[in-house]
């Protein structure tokens, strides 16, 4: 997966020059612009929820509009499932899905007639579920628990390529921060895996790597 991630990446650099695109001359002519990012999660931290998850996928869709020179606003969904291998808990199908929304703020820096950079900060709050949950019912300990609510502030950086016409393709990362403070207890998980009392200090945070497309419209002028 990383090596051909890795030649997808360096593919789209050697081809993206020659591409036949519009002249973006010295900014980005378009008003607005769709984006979508499909990207993988990695954990980082809290401790516990990087021994018990890997990440599947992470998608992100937002609306973006122009309002000063390359300065742009938007609004921004994110989508992203987690799932229990059997390298870490055997034996357990159990995923986490969270929806999210909010507002994001970005600056897009044009590099040559065909590329632009770019860089955001998304402000989101949302949910995450969890799903396939195997315990034995203990009334001594509080009831199980598998939705939490939380909030999450997104970096992301990128490049993108204009192919044909208003549509772009590019690579795209992310940092996704929240203030969800992953308790495996919550989840009955120790009793499949031990947990240390170190392992649930910090909130969850992880990075994303992937592809962008980007399609712009309402041209300036």
């Amino acid at each position: 997966m990383g090596k051909r991630f890795t030649a997808c990446i360096c593919l789209l650099f050697f081809i993206a020059p020659g591409l036949n695109a519009q002249n973006l001359n010295a900014e980005n002519p378009f008003r607005m612009s769709v984006r979508f990012a499909g990207t993988v999660p990695h954990p980082v931290s809290n401790k516990a929820f990087r021994r018990s998850f890997t990440g599947i996928y992470d998608i992100g869709a937002s609306l973006n509009f122009q309002v000063f020179r390359g300065i742009l606003v938007g609004i921004q969904y994110q989508h992203n499932l987690w799932k229990i291998p059997d390298n870490k808990i055997p034996g357990l199908k159990t995923y986490g899905q969270s929806h999210h929304g909010g507002i994001r703020v970005g600056y897009d820096y044009v590099i040559n007639s065909i590329a632009v950079g770019y860089a955001g900060v998304s402000m989101l709050s949302g949910r995450m579920k969890f799903y396939g949950i195997s315990y034995t019912p203990d009334t001594t300990r509080p009831p199980l628990e598998t939705s939490f609510n939380y909030r999450m502030i997104q970096l992301e950086a990128g490049v993108y390529f204009y192919t044909e016409g208003n549509f772009a393709i590019g690579v795209h990362a992310a940092g996704s921060f929240t203030s969800f403070a992953f308790d495996p207890y919550k989840l009955y998980l120790d009793q499949h895996e031990p947990y240390l009392p170190a392992d649930l200090d910090g909130n969850v945070s992880y990075f994303n790597i992937g592809f962008s497309l980007v399609y712009s419209f309402l041209r300036k002028g």
